[in-house]
């Protein structure tokens, strides 16, 4: 089948359940632990990778936007009442930055779109994003506690928090080639024949 044939309404439709499927995809993979796909309970961090893929070509308005939607997503699928340390951070903060983070280094040209660049960027940014996920720990102790308190939850974001976040990074720059390659075609594919 070819895509130039398709009567651009359908094209259109073909393009948004592309980007939706993924991202619905890398949301269900999210609680997923499949063989290979964990050490030690951890895996990979399937949306900071999605929003590396989309973010690189994408408008800042685009790259900010899906980083807010799959922020509240995620959010809505891992709320609880509390959580190890008594607070609840948003993931909406931690992916918003990766996206942002990914279009100004694309637009500065500090990282093109080859698999290797997105590897290194998926990498980079997973440890962006859990660092930023562990500053809001850090922040809502030290406003709602004590600074004793606020330096107990440093030391445990410290030794529990470093190594799981050392563990995504590499899981997911190690994962990001099999994410990144189809997505990359079949969007630079659609997008061109949507400008034709």
């Amino acid at each position: 089948m070819n895509i130039d044939n398709l009567h651009p309404l359908v094209r259109n439709g073909l393009y948004f359940l592309t980007v939706v499927g993924s991202a619905g995809l890398c949301l269900m993979l999210l609680p997923t632990r499949l063989p290979g796909m964990e050490i030690f309970g951890v895996g990979p961090s399937w949306l900071v990778m999605w929003l590396v893929a989309w973010s690189l070509h994408r408008s800042l308005w685009h790259a900010a936007t899906a980083g807010i939607v799959l922020g509240l997503i995620q959010d809505g699928m891992t709320f609880t009442s509390t959580d190890i340390l008594g607070t609840v951070p948003t993931h909406v903060l931690s992916l918003t930055t990766v996206s942002v983070l990914v279009f100004m280094l694309h637009k500065r040209r500090y990282l093109d779109d080859t698999v290797f660049s997105a590897s290194i960027a998926a990498f980079g940014l997973t440890i962006v994003s859990e660092a930023v996920t562990g500053l809001q720990y850090l922040l809502e102790t030290a406003i709602e506690r004590s600074p004793e308190v606020s330096l107990d939850s440093l030391n445990h974001i410290w030794t529990n928090q470093c190594p799981s976040m050392l563990i995504t990074a590499v899981l997911s720059g190690l994962w990001m080639p099999i994410l990144y390659y189809p997505l990359q075609l079949c969007w630079q594919k659609m997008l061109a024949n949507k400008l034709a």
